[in-house]
């Protein structure tokens, strides 16, 4: 099977999704595709920043998701010893909610759908296994259905978070890089859930942490995510289950969670916070929110930073006029990379914070 556009975009997570949305508006002809068949479930811990919220709300998805989750108006931190500090978080111009809760298997359909009303189209069940450099852009292929998959392009977006497989195949990594690894599941028939966000240091291994995230008045998501030890230590290897385990049966939280019911299993998945280091493109290719590395080291958060990756698409459209050729992309797209100068102020707050934490 054969297609063609101007811009691929590998990646159907709300990344690429909103990168798809962007570019569509703008009158790019955009192909967004994903391995999976939606709606589908992404294991995370489904927070929505302030920063995240906004974009959504450029996007027109604000009163969609607020119906599909919970409004987050705070924040409570519990330290290691069992103290606890929290606060309101301010509205958003207009008195609306500044954080929330949504489950990915709500949101990335959402964003989704989004982007396919904006004129991108959309296939599932892509599994893509490269992308070359052709004279006029690039060359995206895959497989569907059992069939192979060319899709010619002027530049290609690869928004496949933390599976690096694709990008070590690129080039674009020369290795799969240390991750953070975390796990979560979901409980309904909690009582005592307010409309704050919680963040514990209380029975996790540091550095890492673990939260309570209310998708509703009753249910949350709950999880823990941590730094496993490096290879070269001979500090004891972690499980991700184990870790999420300690934390559940932990005194207080066992408080709070006592006579709900988890529903599903406990996932792991592993979070990339290289970012420091981590490449923001390739030869025709552009990389969006975790595949560039784009998660905070100290929170795990992701969405925010995938999200406001738009704005490598604002000007990844000044990088296609009509003779526009893939080595230009390449050129162009390091100054305009998603790693904004916000971004990487509060990654050197991250990075001393994660020092301090290991010691």
């Amino acid at each position: 099977m054969r297609d063609a556009c101007d811009v691929a975009v590998v990646g159907a997570g709300p990344g690429g999704s909103a990168a798809a949305h962007y570019l569509a508006t703008r009158g790019l002809g955009v192909l967004l595709l994903d391995r999976a068949e939606f709606p589908r479930d992404k294991t995370c811990g489904d927070g929505l920043t302030p920063r995240a919220v906004g974009v959504l709300e450029d996007m027109g998805l604000l009163s969609d998701l607020s119906r599909a989750g919970r409004e987050i108006h705070g924040v409570e931190i519990r330290a290691p010893d069992g103290f606890a500090i929290g606060t309101a978080l301010p509205r958003r111009p207009g008195g609306g909610a500044p954080m929330l809760v949504v489950p990915r298997l709500v949101l990335d359909d959402i964003v989704r759908e989004r982007a396919v009303r904006a004129g991108a189209r959309f296939q599932s069940g892509v599994l893509v296994t490269g992308i070359e450099r052709a004279r006029s852009g690039v060359v995206v292929r895959g497989h569907k259905g059992g069939c192979a998959l060319e899709i010619r392009a002027r530049m290609a977006v690869v928004a496949t978070g933390a599976a690096v497989p694709l990008l070590v195949r690129l080039g674009v990594l020369r290795r799969t890089p240390r991750m953070m690894l975390a796990a979560r599941a979901y409980f309904e028939g909690i009582r005592d859930l307010s409309d704050r966000i919680q963040i514990r240091f209380d029975h996790v291994p540091l550095p890492g942490y673990g939260w309570v995230f209310p998708f509703s008045s009753a249910g949350a998501n709950i999880g823990a995510g941590f730094f496993p030890p490096a290879r070269s230590t001979t500090r004891p290897r972690l499980n991700p289950k184990a870790v999420f385990d300690r934390f559940v049966g932990g005194r207080t939280l066992r408080g709070l969670v006592d006579g709900g019911r988890r529903i599903g299993p406990i996932k792991g998945y592993p979070l990339r916070v290289d970012f420091p280091g981590a490449p923001a493109s390739g030869e025709g290719v552009l990389l969006v929110g975790e595949a560039a590395g784009l998660v905070n080291p100290l929170t795990g958060e992701g969405i925010d930073y995938a999200l406001r990756s738009r704005q490598t698409m604002r000007a990844a459209r000044c990088c296609l006029p009509a003779t526009a050729a893939a080595g230009s992309i390449r050129s162009t797209s390091v100054c305009c990379a998603p790693g904004s100068s916000d971004f990487l102020r509060s990654a050197g707050v991250c990075g001393t914070r994660r020092l301090t934490l290991s010691c």
